[in-house]
């Protein structure tokens, strides 16, 4: 009897394993030609596949350490900077910028304080154009 039980534990156990979908992650990798810093986050200039020049916004909000959006590693790597988006099922999770630990490096600048570079600072997601 016990057996029986045994094996029928085992059994649900099994289907349930796998009855469930893995999570899908996708990760994709950019050098960073420039990121600015700015009182309320950081400024990130990238270049696209077309070869063009575009940027993101990233608020210091989304460096928090519990349930942030992002996060930053300084090092002194020879292929920083970049930054690596997170993508979950689809839809942007996270996103990790390696930077120079150096704030004197040329990859490092300071963005002025405007109205427009102010709002640009207020979105919740990340919407990249590679």
């Amino acid at each position: 009897m016990k057996r029986a039980i045994a094996c029928v534990l085992l059994w649900m156990l099994a289907l349930a394993a796998f009855g469930q979908e893995e999570p899908q992650v996708y990760v994709k990798s950019v050098p960073i030609l420039k990121i600015f810093s700015h009182s309320l986050g950081y400024k990130v200039l990238y270049m696209k596949s077309d070869m063009r020049v575009a940027e993101l916004y990233l608020p210091h909000t989304w460096f928090a350490k519990s349930g942030g959006k992002a996060e930053m590693v300084f090092g002194k790597d020879p292929s920083y900077p970049y930054f690596s988006v997170f993508y979950l099922n689809g839809k942007f999770d996270f996103i990790r910028v390696y930077v120079i630990d150096d704030v004197k490096d040329l990859s490092w600048g300071i963005l002025k304080k405007t109205e427009a570079s102010n709002a640009a600072f207020g979105g919740d997601t990340l919407q990249i154009q590679y």
